[in-house]
């Protein structure tokens, strides 16, 4: 299979390996191999003496990247039943339960999404780990899942998304009679005191060079008796964007265990036993209810949009009364 070639602008004071990272993040690729490939001149459109990972240009540069697939391992087929929204020879669109990773690493099973995924479509796009994969959703986060079937497709709706041309909308329950601002504007960042989480601020912080912009709009703000109902169009896909967001404004996922404590609240609202345990069992009330592209390869506009689960409704139930 021949090479990819993609064609990039640096932008001015950024690490040349820091922004290829951001930007072939759906392909796969990851840092050690781009700085490899950096030191072994597959990037074009820089001074050869400059040709090095910490390289920062003057001003915005235009730059190439040749880009090689691997081949893909054997991954063994998990035999599990993934709701298939939409398919053709291109890409697929389909549902991913709550609970499940979408792709294999560190510490993962054979049970992932991507093991599903080879027993359930005839053909993913080829990498190594994450055939087919060109964005993702946390493990805890159900909803609507893009699929690239060829390496076309795979480099077509990773511009896509890269451009901002994919529309994601999801709902959200979270703690508190809220009102959040219409529009988030901000930074994501890794939290340098607990590497799972990310941390969300409205303001660049000095000397944070890795924060990258974040921004989510909210267009619906639903308040219950304990908490609120949220419709959110993510802007920017960053990593645990909306969990980071949202306990920021103090307002944490229902459900979520690593941005919230579900337990202070269950005692700060007086909520039973029983109403409890019913809580816990929904999970993390995040979800990817709603997705519309246009097809990379054909003229249409595709949308999706799924209905809420019944453990939505029944904790919106709970947390009304």
């Amino acid at each position: 299979m021949p090479d990819r070639i993609l064609k990039l602008t640096l932008p001015a004071g950024e690490r040349l390996d820091r922004f290829l990272a951001e930007a072939v993040k759906d392909s796969g690729v990851s840092r050690s191999k781009l700085q490899k490939l950096i030191a072994e001149g597959r990037v074009t459109g820089i001074p050869a003496h400059h040709n090095k990972s910490s390289f920062k240009a003057k001003q915005p540069t235009e730059i190439e990247i040749r880009l090689s697939d691997d081949e893909p391992t054997a991954l063994i087929p998990f035999d599990f039943d993934i709701p298939v929204l939409f398919e053709d020879e291109y890409l697929a669109v389909v549902h991913k339960p709550a609970g499940m990773t979408v792709h294999p690493g560190a510490g993962t099973g054979a049970d992932t999404m991507v093991h599903a995924l080879i027993g359930k479509l005839d053909r993913l796009a080829p990498h190594a780990e994450r055939p087919g994969i060109v964005h993702r959703l946390d493990r805890e986060t159900e909803g609507l899942l893009l699929v690239a079937k060829t390496d076309k497709a795979r480099t077509a709706l990773s511009r896509a998304f890269a451009g901002r041309e994919v529309s994601k909308e999801y709902a959200a329950i979270v703690w508190g009679q809220v009102k959040l601002p219409e529009v988030v504007e901000g930074f994501i960042t890794r939290d340098t005191h607990n590497r799972r989480k990310m941390r969300f601020s409205e303001h660049e912080t000095a000397g944070r060079s890795r924060a990258r912009e974040a921004i989510l709009e909210i267009s619906e703000q639903s308040p219950l008796k304990f908490a609120t109902r949220l419709s959110i169009a993510l802007i920017t896909g960053r990593t645990h964007q909306i969990r980071a967001t949202a306990a920021y404004f103090n307002a944490p996922i229902v459900g979520d265990t690593v941005y919230g404590n579900d337990e202070s609240k269950f005692k700060l609202y007086n909520i039973g036993r029983e109403k409890r345990m019913r809580i816990q069992a929904a999970g993390m009330l995040l979800m990817a209810q709603k997705l519309s592209l246009k097809h990379p390869f054909k003229r249409k506009t595709l949308d999706f949009a799924l209905p809420l689960p019944k453990r939505f409704e029944d904790v919106v139930a709970i947390l009304s009364t």
